[in-house]
């Protein structure tokens, strides 16, 4: 009886699955805030304490006031940093709220914490963005509508049912331009469901709709977002022929048994519910909204993107799925019925668990931040660049956001404990004669690489009265020096197919390479390697027989899976350097990193000329770094 009333219970329902989104953006705050778009717009409240909009998206200044009111009252970084994070769920919290108690549509209330949770995993950490907002607004613009049905006629209940519905779709256009796609769909639906074909408020808010999307268009920066979105719309029948290519398909046709389940769960039912009440009109419109919304996507987002960003890419066609859903699939009293409501739960239970299995991700990638943050303890520099290779990129894949990560997530000691670390990769590398000696500016991010330490708020963030410093390689070795491989060639019977071992004037004995790939160390890294990311040190001499080009003679350090390159380190030696009759040192190094039991670690001399090449003392050795 119990689990009867609850789930019968829509209100009830909803207020736990809210309780469980608020207890998981407290538990992982940390992982919410300090990561990517979101720790740079929270930075962002700090250092301009104000409002901060981007890509004329002024709708997201709702969230950000709690944070902004806390940092105005001085209080304490982790506490702003946890009401941030918190401060988005609120805001959902609000909108389940005015649709479940004022609208009194209890059952399309699950719809908000429902999109935050199916078909979601690591998005749920990437908390400013957006497309949540317009979503979410996006609901509530269809709540509305449905509720305004109960109103009396008149004139005045007729202006209200436009101007508040007119209120809203100005939240979703300026949360973000996907909302075009989602508004014109609930409006649609809301339409087909009612047979409102000769009312003039929908075809009012059609027009609403059309000139707000003309607004956002030609008042887009041609360099901004929005641009790009609109660009990619424009681009849609060109980009059609190469559908299968897309990054989204590619991403929700590799995830459809998996995150996307459910939704894939709710479409079937969705649709044979339909045929079953012979509601072949609201099918048909059905079916086509979200095969066009779905081509949409593919052809907007067609390049692939990280996990997080393609699932907020997907968002707006689980909203698609659970507005008809919830409004129509609504059967008699008794089990069916109880099924459908159990099915909810599930669905969002199920979310939640690729929430938490999402977030050990997170942790070890703000582990790997602190791991590098605590290299520089000893240095009295505050700030640091670094070089791309130096990165382990399975822990950190977005690269221009550790300047914003690195300071938040040090400042968590107090201001003193500030430390800004940027990655001079191609994407913002700093101009060549670019000072680092000048104490009053930080580098940042690639479009603010002069952050003006003027306007730091020094209460939380103190990066005063140093340089920029740049750390090598070896800044970030913390472990002792192994040896993995050893070969001196002094047994007789060594071979390497064609190649054998010989004999000098003096009696050594070395190798003499007359192939293409000399022996070396071949195989998988996790076999050879116990550590996640080390350094790699390859010496061995070389004797030339005969007069060779030195760019193709070359000791090579490679990591690698199914012919793909992902690290690869080579010898560097002067053009005078390798002359035949004489032994030369060939030396290469670079960090190395996989996490992926699949990858082969490749170590040895390439001779692509097919020249005779004696080869002695080949030694290769690691030294655990920061990871």
């Amino acid at each position: 009886m119990f689990l009867k009333a609850f789930l019968l219970n829509n209100k009830l329902i909803g207020h736990l699955m809210f309780l469980v989104l608020f207890v998981l953006a407290l538990l992982f705050y940390l992982e919410r805030t300090i990561f990517v778009d979101p720790c740079y717009a929270l930075f962002n409240l700090f250092y301009y304490r104000d409002y901060v909009v981007e890509a004329s998206r002024h709708a997201v200044v709702i969230p950000q006031t709690l944070a902004l009111l806390a940092i105005k009252m001085n209080l304490p970084f982790r506490f702003i940093l946890a009401v941030y994070s918190v401060s988005f769920i609120l805001l959902y919290y609000i909108v389940f709220l005015v649709i479940a108690y004022l609208f009194k549509l209890d059952r399309l209330a699950l719809a908000v914490p429902l999109l935050l949770m199916v078909g979601v995993k690591y998005s749920f950490f990437w908390i400013s963005t957006e497309t949540h907002q317009a979503l979410v607004y996006t609901i509530l613009f269809y709540a509305f509508l449905v509720w305004s049905l109960t109103f009396r006629p008149g004139i005045f209940s007729w202006f209200t049912r436009v101007a508040v519905a007119a209120a809203i779709l100005l939240l979703c256009f300026y949360s973000h331009p996907v909302s075009l796609f989602t508004v014109l769909f609930v409006l649609g639906f809301f339409v087909v469901d009612n047979k409102l074909w000769l009312k003039p408020e929908a075809y009012i808010l059609a027009a609403v709709i059309i000139v707000l999307s003309l607004i956002k268009f030609l008042t887009s920066s041609p360099a901004g977002y929005e641009n790009a979105f609109f660009k990619g719309f424009g681009s849609f029948f060109e980009r059609l022929g190469d559908l299968l290519k897309s990054g989204s398909f590619i991403f929700l046709r590799k995830k459809l048994l998996h995150i996307y389940l459910f939704p894939m769960i709710i479409f079937m039912i969705t649709t044979a519910w339909y045929l079953v009440k012979k509601q072949y009109l609201k099918l048909g419109y059905y079916l086509l909204s979200l095969l066009l919304f779905a081509l949409i996507i593919f052809t907007t987002f067609d390049l692939w993107y990280y996990d997080f960003i393609q699932e907020k890419n997907l968002m707006g066609l689980i909203l698609f799925l659970l507005i008809p859903f919830l409004k129509d699939v609504v059967f008699p009293m008794g089990r069916t019925r109880l099924v459908v409501q159990g099915l909810l739960v599930v669905m969002f239970l199920f979310g939640t668990i690729h929430v938490i299995r999402a977030s050990s991700f997170f942790r070890e990638r703000l582990a790997y931040i602190s791991n590098l943050i605590s290299i520089t303890r000893s240095m009295p520099e505050k700030k640091f660049l670094m070089a791309e290779e130096m990165i382990d990129r399975d822990k950190l894949n977005v690269y221009w956001s550790l300047g914003p990560e690195t300071v938040m997530l040090s400042s968590l000691g107090g201001p003193d404990s500030t430390v800004c670390m940027y990655i001079n990769d191609n994407y913002g590398k700093i101009a060549e004669g670019t000072s680092l000696n000048d104490t009053m500016t930080v580098i940042f991010v690639p479009w603010a690489k002069s952050l003006d330490l003027g306007r730091m708020n020094r209460r939380y963030f103190n990066l005063d009265h140093s340089v920029t410093r740049k750390l090598t390689e070896k800044d970030l070795i913390q472990g002792k020096k192994i040896t993995i491989y050893s070969n001196k060639f002094e047994d007789p019977a060594f071979h390497n197919g064609n190649d054998s071992c010989t004999t000098d004037s003096s009696g050594n004995r070395f190798f003499v390479l007359k192939g293409e790939f000399s022996p070396g160390l071949f195989g998988k890294y996790s076999d050879i390697i116990h550590s996640s990311s080390v350094m790699v040190t390859a010496r061995v001499r070389v004797y030339p027989f005969e007069k060779m080009n030195p760019k193709w003679l070359i000791l090579a350090i490679s990591r690698e899976q199914n012919l793909v390159v992902y690290n690869y380190h080579r010898s560097e030696i002067p053009p005078d350097s390798l002359k035949p009759g004489q032994w030369t040192t060939l030396e290469a190094s670079g960090i190395v990193s996989s996490t992926d039991p699949r990858d082969q670690l490749k170590i040895y001399l390439w001779n692509p000329e097919k020249k005779r090449v004696g080869m002695d003392d080949f030694e290769i050795s690691c030294q655990v770094v920061i990871h």
